[in-house]
């Protein structure tokens, strides 16, 4: 581990470090690179963890239950059968938002959380006039994002079930039974995602090794696009290093390109400075 964070300042600056890179094998740097990947990855999972979990595991104990309470009548039942809904109730149901989704959806311009008309098929004005987060209509669940997209999701893949306030109730408390379990798994998916997340970059990388190339041309230097991928694959890393830190802290917005813009940085100076010492040797 000691060896694996000298070798990271040395990609952070050091010209001579990045002037034998073309000697350094790539497997070796490869290596550097997966080994530093697995770090982060590792730190990342378990700073989301950290933050997510404890507000999950209080979510699915005491909010849930009080949710499906709250949102969903006790005299309701939907029933599925065939792609087709039907309701144990006077249509149209309406089920107007309660407490906090009652302020979410009213800036929105909504005021209903779910409304049923299963005898008529679904009309985007109709729908506009229900002023309503979903639609549930004879084959189709209508559903609209806080940015007024609208989404409809056919039933016909959903099996034959009968959806009420106990069935609800009953998922909520499988779920609860198995918090130890979806945690884990969760965690596991979440650390494979990350890791991935950077292994990207092999790939990225060959069109990112154009950037130390660009430059060895403006200065007449040798260098070849292997050795420049080298060069890359050790410039990607404080890249990467530094924005897991700020993604991890919040301490801004990043955007699309800051990876690359860190890279590009990283690359100019380590780049500019093995120049300069060139001249100042001869």
């Amino acid at each position: 581990m000691k060896t694996l964070f000298e070798t990271f300042k040395k990609t952070v600056y050091n010209p001579l470090f990045y002037q034998n890179a073309g000697t350094t094998p790539l497997s070796d740097i490869a290596r550097f690179y997966v080994k530093f990947s697995l770090v982060l990855s590792v730190v990342m999972t378990l700073a989301l963890g950290a933050l997510l979990i404890p507000q999950g595991v209080t979510f699915v104990k005491e909010r849930a239950p009080e949710m499906v309470k709250n949102y969903f009548p006790a005299d309701l039942a939907i029933h599925i059968e065939k792609g087709e809904a039907s309701v144990n109730v006077p249509e149209p149901y309406i089920a107007p938002a309660k407490d906090g989704a009652q302020s979410v959806l009213k800036e929105q311009g909504l005021k209903n959380m779910l409304v049923i008309d299963t005898k008529h098929d679904f009309d985007k004005s109709k729908f506009e006039e229900y002023k309503t987060f979903a639609l549930l209509t004879k084959t189709e669940i209508v559903t609209q994002s806080d940015r007024g997209q609208i989404t409809i999701q056919d039933l016909r893949p959903l099996p034959t079930v009968t959806i009420n306030q106990e069935w609800l109730l009953s998922w909520v408390g499988k779920i609860q039974n198995s918090l130890g379990t979806i945690v884990f798994v969760g965690l596991i998916g979440t650390f494979v995602a990350m890791l991935l997340g950077y292994l990207k970059y092999f790939i990225v990388l060959f069109l990112f090794a154009l950037v130390p190339l660009f430059i060895a041309y403006l200065k007449k230097s040798s260098l070849s696009y292997a050795n420049a991928y080298k060069m890359s694959l050790y410039a990607i890393v404080p890249a990467i290093a530094l924005k897991t830190l700020i993604n991890i802290f919040g301490i801004f917005s990043i955007p699309a390109y800051f990876t690359f813009l860190v890279f590009m940085l990283v690359i100019a100076v380590n780049m500019r400075e093995v120049e300069q010492q060139k001249l100042f040797d001869n």
